[in-house]
């Protein structure tokens, strides 16, 4: 068990970028921390940290180490969940509002084997974009929202749950680009999401990052799903910036096809959202699982 513990403070050391906040975060000293990374390291006969100033580096090993600190502590996590499970029974509905692109590409699998591991549990979808989602959490027509935006409203609490990266499509059809420069868009059709969507603020915030305005491409036609955006670009020789994961089975059947953007991204976090100080009983088991499958906690 102390080596079990040792693993568990070399982590948040890593996590924390100090020994001194993984000491606070473990309760246990700043002197304490540092001999059990020594005893690590003893154990091992390999150096796991090393210190460039006041930045702490992995080694090769310390690499490794990390790795599988992940993979340990994600099956304990597992494995708490599924003992959990068994012995609490307490069915409910879970109301969830979930924007487009999670509904449709992302969560329905998650909430399929989350219904195998809590068979007593029923879930509602209602589908929207993130200003209709955090309208309905205020309203009290939903438990949990889902949402491709910014973190931004107040009264409500934003927590990641996965990375996703948004790219330029077009159909393999029509398009012989294979990488464009960011200022050559703008001459581009674009086929776009409504106002409102969170694909399309990120998009806003991505070029407003590099000092130009989303106003100034040229959009076309305003479509309010992604999957009306997929069946348009798919027939035409028109392009669209979309999520990653609602491409997928594109790229697989040869559809459509990723232009890359030289030297620019658009990434960012999809979030639950829940209201501040709210009670959402059985929803909580349910984020705890989604972040379980995703890896986020």
């Amino acid at each position: 068990m102390k080596s079990h513990f040792r693993l568990h403070v070399f982590y948040e050391v890593v996590q924390r970028q100090s020994f001194t906040k993984a000491s606070e975060v473990l309760g246990i000293s700043q002197p304490a921390v540092t001999k059990h990374v020594r005893a690590l390291e003893e154990e091992y006969q390999l150096p796991l940290l090393e210190r460039k100033g006041v930045i702490i580096h992995l080694t090769q090993a310390g690499e490794i180490l990390k790795a599988y600190c992940e993979k340990i502590f994600s099956l304990e996590r597992q494995l708490t969940f599924e003992m959990d499970a068994l012995k609490d029974h307490q069915g409910g509905t879970i109301r969830i509002g979930a924007s487009t692109t999670i509904a449709q590409y992302i969560i329905p699998s998650v909430i399929a084997e989350f219904q195998q591991k809590v068979k007593d549990a029923k879930v509602e979808i209602k589908s929207g974009n993130t200003e209709a989602i955090e309208n309905w959490l205020i309203e009290d027509k939903i438990d949990i929202g889902m949402i491709e935006g910014s973190p931004h409203r107040g009264g409500l609490k934003y927590i990641p749950f996965l990375n996703d990266e948004l790219v330029l499509v077009a159909s393999s059809k029509f398009n012989k680009l294979q990488t464009i420069e960011l200022k050559d868009i703008f001459s581009k059709p674009i086929v776009m999401r409504e106002q409102g969507s969170g694909t399309r603020k990120i998009i806003e915030y991505a070029l407003k990052d590099e000092a130009l305005s989303i106003n100034d491409l040229n959009i076309i036609i305003e479509l309010d799903t992604t999957e009306s955006i997929k069946r348009y670009i798919a027939s035409s020789p028109n392009y669209a910036i979309l999520s990653i994961y609602s491409i997928l089975d594109e790229l697989n059947r040869d559809q459509l096809q990723i232009i890359d953007i030289e030297n620019f991204e658009m990434n960012r976090k999809l979030h639950f959202v829940i209201r501040e100080g709210g009670s959402i009983g059985l929803g909580n088991k349910f984020m705890d699982y989604t972040m379980l499958h995703y890896n986020k906690r």
